[in-house]
């Protein structure tokens, strides 16, 4: 029985595998087009076992030889050629099983020969595929190698050497787009994350083997908190099949929330663990992302957004730095939260329940709540927000931290930063499966506050429901204000919260 693969390339005999149709295709046209290329990803995206699929498929009519220069670092050119020699061999022999003697050469320029040579003793031409390429830090090598690589790519018919493919993390760009690069002469994939199809039919193939099936709901749910980050995916699909929901013939959204509990609270979880170790070498620019994030323009020639992008932290979208995957989201929310401690005794006293905020119907009063919230601003307001900047997530985390403090009393969940369709609302309550979307923003202008007002329509419609809240906090405004506003079947429900205070409350009088 196979199973969802946790950890290295994916092998599809044991485990589960998700076909990447778009870009295979590619690869393969550029193969057999005499195309070089180079591929990247950031780091537990699949590349590897893209590459390995890229073997499978092509080893019979050709040689596809898969190496790696993850340990070359500054090898000089002794070393250089001894290793890469010995690694050709290597691989040929694990992938091909045919032994080859290859007499290692003394100048560069020998590569050339040792292409041939492979083309004359196995009667196929080579696909040479080189891993980690940028771990080669000597650049007077690199550069006479890519020199020999460029003059074999004009003549590559004779030489044999069918396509070759540089591997890595991130966009070669030093090696792609530089005119005085001497190979400027390759094509470029990117391995994308998995799309809401492929996480399906990953799922799917474990139905159809076990017979075990995965409700709907929590499909979507592993669809929408991974992402399609290819080793996320596989992680929280193994520990529900292989923890939560072991030996059950159903796998229900109870058992996907104890998972998501296990991740976000409990494990030490790999994939997680290597984001928010990244995220702390830039911890100023990844709390602007986190909490700011309209500010911050994707650009991937600032080292410090290219660094996060290339470890899988961040991503872009509509031209801004975001952390696409929500469950990243999540954690790395709650390590990079502002310090707002103590206040939970301010939010809710003794006298204070949930019960007065919930309806008859059995459905939450969240315009009664977010009323109780102002008079706890105007009690707390100036401790909490004064001389402080709104990027720092003063204003998100402290609503977030009010409104769970009541909704989970009675069984509620409010999510941060939820996938919505194409984009990502603030705040989603679930209260007694109803949901309630919250759009916050921070001394906007007039005009980007008739944008976010569109875009809470865009949620509420791509979520069909019938209303919406916009939470707005701002310096300039006198007083603390509720607008109700109709945009044809659908009413925002807008609050203007004040954050101009004159001095410092001693004590809370809620």
């Amino acid at each position: 029985m196979r199973r969802f693969c946790t950890s290295g390339p994916v092998d599809r005999e044991t485990c589960y595998y998700a076909e990447r149709p778009k870009i295979m295709e590619k690869a393969l046209i550029y193969i057999e087009s005499w195309r070089y290329f180079t591929v990247s990803a950031p780091r537990q995206t699949g590349k590897t076992t893209f590459l390995n699929d890229i073997v499978e498929k092509t080893k019979d009519k050709y040689l596809p030889i898969f190496i790696s220069f993850e340990s070359y670092g500054n090898k000089n050119i002794e070393q250089f050629l001894k290793t890469l020699t010995k690694d050709i061999i290597e691989d040929i022999e694990y992938r091909h099983n045919i032994k080859l003697e290859i007499e290692t050469p003394k100048e560069i320029d020998e590569i050339r020969d040792i292409i041939m040579e492979i083309y004359e003793k196995t009667g196929k031409e080579v696909i040479l595929m080189i891993d980690e390429f940028e771990r080669f830090k000597n650049e007077e090598l690199i550069n006479d190698f890519l020199h020999v690589i460029r003059s074999i790519y004009h003549k590559k018919q004779l030489h044999k050497l069918r396509s070759l493919i540089l591997i890595s993390v991130g966009y070669l760009s030093g090696v792609l787009e530089d005119s005085a690069s001497p190979f400027n002469i390759a094509e470029h994939i990117e391995v994308p994350y998995f799309t809401k199809e492929q996480v399906y039919n990953l799922l799917n193939q474990h139905e159809s083997e076990t017979k075990q099936n995965f409700e709907e709901e929590v499909k979507r749910l592993i669809w929408e908190n991974a992402a399609g980050q290819p080793g996320l995916t596989n992680a929280l699909a193994n520990d529900l099949v292989e923890e939560k929901a072991k030996n059950k013939k159903i796998i229900t959204k109870e058992h996907f929330e104890k998972t998501y509990f296990d991740f976000t609270k409990k494990y030490i979880q790999k994939n997680i663990e290597n984001v928010i170790s990244k995220a702390k070498k830039e911890r100023d620019l990844i709390i602007k992302i986190l909490f700011d994030p309209e500010t911050m323009d994707f650009d991937i020639s600032d080292e410090r957004i290219k660094y996060l992008y290339l470890n899988g932290v961040i991503d872009e979208y509509n031209g801004k730095c975001c952390v696409k995957v929500p469950l990243y989201y999540k954690k790395l929310y709650g390590y990079f939260k502002p310090q707002i401690n103590g206040e939970k005794k301010y939010m809710a006293t003794f006298k204070d329940t949930t019960n007065e905020y919930i309806k008859e119907e059995g459905t939450l009063d969240l315009n009664k709540l977010i009323k109780r919230y102002t008079k706890y601003i105007k009690t707390r307001g100036a401790i909490m927000f004064k001389g402080r900047n709104y990027y720092e997530g003063v204003y998100q985390y402290n609503l977030d931290q009010f409104l769970s403090l009541y909704v989970e009393a009675a069984n509620g969940k409010v999510y941060p930063e939820t996938q919505v369709g194409g984009g990502r609302i603030d705040l989603l309550i679930n209260f007694n499966n109803k949901e309630y979307l919250i759009e916050v923003k921070a001394n906007i202008t007039g005009n980007e506050y008739e944008k976010a007002k569109k875009q809470l329509i865009e949620y509420i419609k791509r979520k069909e429901l019938k209303e919406g809240w916009l939470i707005v906090y701002s310096s300039e405004i006198d007083d603390f204000e509720y607008i109700i506003e109709e945009h044809e079947d659908k009413k925002l429900h807008i609050w203007l919260i004040k954050t101009n205070f004159e001095s410092p409350s001693i004590k809370s009088n809620v």
